[in-house]
C-alpha cells in the first residue's frame, strides 16, 4: 500500500530528529530515520533543515581563541582515524548478484541488504508471524518482521524502547492507525496489542528493539526463546 502523505506521518519527536542530526542516535534507530525519511520527503526536508540550522549555530557561535598548532594537530588526528565506522550500516559497494529487493524497501534497507549479500529469508516463528535478523549491538536488534493479514498481537510490552517503521500494509493500536512510512513507539510504559489491518497484504515492519517483548501471558512469556524475542 501506498499513501501520498506527508506531514500526517507518525514519527519522533523533534529532540529525537536533533539527537539524529548531532549523530547521538544508535545505528538501528539512525537506520529507522534514514528509511523514513527515504520514504518521506517531508522528514527528509525537515531533517536538512535542521542540520541547516546546527550548522548556521555554529558558525555563529563565540569561539576562543585557538592556540598554536592547534589545527594542524587536528588533521593529523583526523588522518589516523579509520573514517568508516565498523558499526555503521553503509551504502553497498559492490554490485547485486543474488539479493532480491521488493518494490516496499526504502532506498536504505535495499542497499544495506545487497551490500551484505543478504536474501530474504524469512524464518516463521508461528502464529503468522515471520522474521530476518539483519543487525544486533549489544542488546538492540534490528529485524525485519512480517504478519499475516488480520492477525491479533498478544497482548505485551516492552524492555526499553521498541521503534516499528511501517513499509508495507498497516496494524492498529486501539484507534490510532499505521500505514507505509509510520513510524511507531513503544517503550516500558506501554501496555498494547496491535491489529494488523485485513486488507490483503501482509504487514512488514523494520523494528529497532532494545530489550525484547514482555508478554502478559505467562504461557506466551514461556515461547520467547522460541519466537525469539
Amino acid at each position: 500500500m501506498t499513501n501520498n502523505r506527508e506531514q500526517d506521518y507518525h514519527t519522533v519527536e523533534e529532540e529525537w530528529l536533533a539527537a539524529y542530526s548531532a549523530g547521538r542516535l544508535s545505528t538501528a534507530k539512525r537506520f529507522i530515520l534514514n528509511c523514513q525519511a527515504a520514504i518521506n520527503p517531508w522528514l527528509s526536508r525537515r531533517l536538512e533543515t535542521i542540520d541547516t540550522v546546527g550548522g548556521v549555530l555554529l558558525e555563529t557561535a563565540n569561539g576562543e581563541t585557538l592556540s598554536d598548532g592547534f589545527m594542524s594537530r587536528i588533521f593529523d588526528k583526523i588522518e589516523s582515524i579509520d573514517t568508516k565506522p565498523s558499526n555503521e550500516i553503509t551504502a553497498p559497494q559492490v554490485q547485486v548478484t543474488s539479493v532480491i529487493l521488493e518494490h516496499w524497501m526504502p532506498a536504505p534497507l535495499a542497499g544495506f541488504l545487497k551490500n551484505e549479500q543478504q536474501p530474504l529469508k524469512w524464518k516463521n516463528m508461528g502464529f503468522g508471524v515471520a522474521r530476518i535478523p539483519l543487525l544486533q549491538h549489544g542488546k538492540e536488534k534490528l529485524y525485519l518482521l512480517k504478519s499475516r493479514p488480520g492477525l491479533k498481537m498478544p497482548l505485551h510490552t516492552h524492555h526499553g524502547q521498541e521503534w516499528t517503521l511501517i513499509l508495507n500494509g498497516g496494524y492498529h493500536v486501539g484507534n490510532e492507525g499505521y500505514l507505509r512510512g509510520d513510524l511507531h513507539r513503544e517503550d516500558e510504559s506501554c501496555t498494547h496489542r496491535p491489529l494488523v489491518d485485513d486488507h490483503g497484504e501482509e504487514c512488514i515492519t523494520l523494528v529497532a528493539s532494545e530489550g525484547g517483548v514482555k508478554f502478559t501471558n505467562p504461557v506466551m512469556n514461556l515461547l520467547k526463546p522460541v519466537l525469539g524475542v
